[in-house]
């Protein structure tokens, strides 16, 4: 009886550096504090990984942007276990899709999930339940209060043309992210299974209802 591929969990980081993240925070709240918001964030994003790693089977690829991999390494000491591996160049799709492939090399058939490091409250249950409903469906989606996604999980059966169909000509930033993308797995025989809905700490506003 074969067992199930173990997941690929990609965390999409960037550099928590002063100018260069978070910059609609920055602009209200100066891009120093806005930097380190970033930091927080990103250091409790791998703090939810570490600790899922030791409930559930699942390989962690962090994939960084805005840093060489050599300062990340010395630098970032909240990592978790994982393979630490560049972003490369290109629209937010473009790497994204590279982070995909490069999880299924080898393993086409492997189940794999995306996040960033954009939410205060993330936990290993949201995590958990992503890892869970990928038995059982071909897609998961967690949805964004900003009309985009928070996790987006592909399960092991999706093709290449059809991951390459979900990404194609995608307004990434705007509020239509999530519309489209639910459209296109439709039009391609997927139905996406929605995690509860979450607020992405990317403004002033987020930031308010955060700290509330």
């Amino acid at each position: 009886m074969s067992q199930s591929p173990i997941p690929t969990l990609v965390v999409m980081a960037r550099w928590p550096a002063s100018g260069r993240c978070k910059r609609r925070l920055g602009v209200d709240i100066g891009s120093e504090k806005a930097a380190i918001i970033q930091q927080r964030l990103t250091a409790h994003t791998f703090a939810v990984v570490e600790a899922l790693t030791k409930r559930a089977d699942v390989d962690v690829q962090v994939a960084m942007s805005g840093v060489s991999l050599r300062s990340a390494q010395r630098s970032l000491t909240s990592l978790p276990p994982c393979t630490l591996v560049d972003q490369g160049r290109g629209s937010l799709g473009a790497r994204m899709l590279r982070q995909i492939h490069r999880a299924r090399f080898g393993q086409r058939h492997k189940p794999v999930i995306l996040i960033g490091t954009d939410l205060a409250d993330l936990c290993q249950n949201d995590l958990l339940q992503a890892i869970q409903r990928l038995q059982n469906h071909p897609m998961v989606l967690g949805p964004s209060a900003d009309g985009g996604y928070w996790l987006l999980g592909l399960g092991p059966a999706l093709t290449r043309l059809q991951l390459d169909a979900l990404f194609a000509a995608m307004p990434w930033g705007t509020n239509k992210v999530l519309d489209i993308t639910c459209a296109r797995a439709h039009g391609l025989g997927l139905i996406p299974h929605r995690l509860s809905r979450k607020n992405d700490i990317d403004c002033l506003a987020d930031l308010s209802a955060w700290q509330r």
